[in-house]
């Protein structure tokens, strides 16, 4: 590769190079090997520019002008016509570009029986031991400043050394697309775990990662709960089950529609996620006091009876508004007041349609998640709900999946759900979402905030996410807004995530050991991605 090095300011080198003889690309990464002592340094392109050269105006003005000859009377009379150069050597080194790279890692030396640089780094045998990567390259280590001499050789990166030292293989490689170069690309799934943000602009293929996500996660065994606001997630394949013997023949998603075929009883629902909803509907602060009282006291009641061997009887929102009709919460002189404020709180519940009427009606999420526990997907649709509504079901389902996962750990079982959030500012309170980022990892869940709506990321989001996936960013605010959680500079995600294709994604974090890579997202063939967009004009 002929590619010189016109200097190195710092940590970012300029590689001077002929677009017509050496295709470089945003992303791609270079090695550059000083011959004498055969320390490397690896440098990351992120942007290009035109060269300039003392003599470049003269060479264009040339090549304005063209090869006419000039006037000049007396060369021509001894038969030398005068005439402006050639659209030659001028004309090539007019073409020549400045490649800016950053510089990310060294290489130490390799032993003298390992190839060290060219050809033989990428394509001979050689020793794997200690401090070697997969293909007996040494490891790289984090760089300390050194530079080489510009007597260097500059050749790209094999993708088999960049995985051996960005990523791991524990036995659960995900592959999530292909590399610039063309090569698969997979992640191990124990380093996809914990907090994880997707963003992009829309129509950038934010949620088309997502779902190639969710789909190697559920071929991987991993169960999955989605909270999915735009149905997007409704039409993946669905789980199939094999009605006489109950197993899964097929793993895929399960729907459950909030309002429909899922509603919870109040009990079920749980009391914080009930109080908070009812604060919502604007419940004044002494009613909520004599209503959480009140109702904390029937459930230990009920609690009582269930563990004496009894039947506790049914408590849905039916039988509350009879209490509260009945004054039943509260008494004293505001009684009547409490009361009536309560009911027609209780009425504004009901008009939601996400508790059951019935203990039939009643569904169990731990049920329904038992059918997923071995690989696949609730997709908990909450596009029918109101805004106030939303948010009180989802953090219902929140704690109900907190309760599974103390199951897990009690049992030692360790099937721990990884929940996708579609937009989670719309319908998920700050407090929820600061407890999901520091607590819940220590819970087993393993959280995905997929959001276009980028400057509605909380910054702690960002700071304690352990991936980031972003895709197409065209705006500067946007850029500097996700940079502050990025492990690498405001440079190097600017330069990126402007200039990423369609359904193209840049990934930092655990999965590559903080290495900034791009990637094709998966195109998931014969699987149907598209979300339910309803149009008046019709093709």
């Amino acid at each position: 590769m002929n590619v010189q090095v016109r200097r190195i300011d710092g940590d970012l080198a300029e590689l001077l190079f002929n677009p017509r003889e050496v295709d470089l690309r945003v992303g791609e990464t270079l090695t550059l090997c000083e011959r004498e002592s055969g320390r490397s340094v690896i440098v990351q392109v992120i942007a290009f520019r035109s060269a300039t050269y003392p003599s470049l105006v003269l060479d264009q003005l040339h090549n304005l002008l063209g090869p006419e000859e000039v006037s000049a009377p007396l060369l021509e009379a001894i038969g030398f016509p005068l005439a402006l150069p050639e659209n030659g050597q001028g004309g090539e080194m007019g073409n020549i570009q400045v490649a800016l790279g950053k510089i990310r890692k060294t290489v130490p030396a390799a032993p003298l029986e390992a190839p060290v640089i060219g050809k033989a780094a990428r394509g001979a045998s050689a020793i794997t031991g200690p401090g070697t990567g997969r293909g007996g390259r040494p490891l790289w280590e984090q760089w300390d400043g050194w530079i080489p001499a510009r007597d260097v050789e500059v050749f790209r990166t094999d993708d088999r050394e960049v995985f051996s030292n960005s990523t791991r293989d524990l036995g659960h490689r995900l592959r999530l697309g292909r590399t610039l170069a063309g090569h698969d690309f997979f992640v191990e799934g124990q380093d996809l775990e914990k907090v994880n943000v997707i963003t992009g602009v829309k129509g950038s293929g934010k949620s088309h990662l997502s779902k190639a996500i969710l789909l190697e996660l559920i071929a991987h065994g991993a169960p999955c709960v989605v909270f999915d606001i735009n149905r997007e997630y409704i039409h993946l394949p669905r789980t199939e089950v094999d009605q006489e013997t109950g197993k899964t023949i097929r793993r895929g998603i399960v729907h459950l529609e909030a309002g429909g075929n899922f509603r919870l009883s109040v009990r079920q629902f749980g009391l914080a996620p009930m109080m908070t909803l009812l604060n919502r509907f604007g419940l004044p602060e002494v009613s909520a006091l004599h209503f959480e009282n009140r109702l904390a006291r029937l459930w230990a009641e009920a609690e009582g009876m269930e563990h004496g061997g009894g039947q506790a009887p049914y408590i849905g929102l039916e039988q509350l508004i009879q209490m509260a009709e009945q004054n039943e919460f509260g008494g004293g002189s505001s009684a009547t007041v409490v009361n009536h404020a309560i009911r027609s709180r209780l009425e504004a519940l009901r008009n939601t349609r996400i508790f059951a009427r019935t203990p039939r009606e009643a569904a169990s999420l731990g049920e329904a998640y038992r059918r997923i526990r071995e690989g696949g997907a609730l997709i908990v649709d909450v596009s029918g709900l109101s805004n106030l509504a939303r948010e009180g079901f989802v953090q219902a389902i929140i704690e109900l999946v907190k309760d599974l996962c103390l199951g897990e750990i009690e049992h030692g079982t360790n099937r721990f759900p990884f929940i996708f959030f579609e937009e989670a500012h719309l319908y998920v309170s700050r407090q929820s979402i600061d407890y999901i980022v520091t607590r819940a990892r220590h819970l087993g869940i393993t959280s995905f905030f997929v959001t276009n709506m980028i400057h509605g990321l909380d910054e702690a989001v960002l700071r304690q996410a352990d991936n980031l996936f972003v895709l197409r960013i065209p705006f500067e605010d946007d850029v500097r807004h996700v940079a502050r959680g990025a492990a690498t500079d405001y440079e190097t995600m600017a330069a990126f995530v402007r200039r990423l294709r369609q359904r193209h994604a840049l990934v930092i974090g655990n999965v590559t050991s903080q290495y900034p890579l791009m990637f094709e997202v998966n195109p998931l063939e014969g699987v149907n991605t598209a979300g339910e967009t309803r149009f008046f004009f019709k093709t």
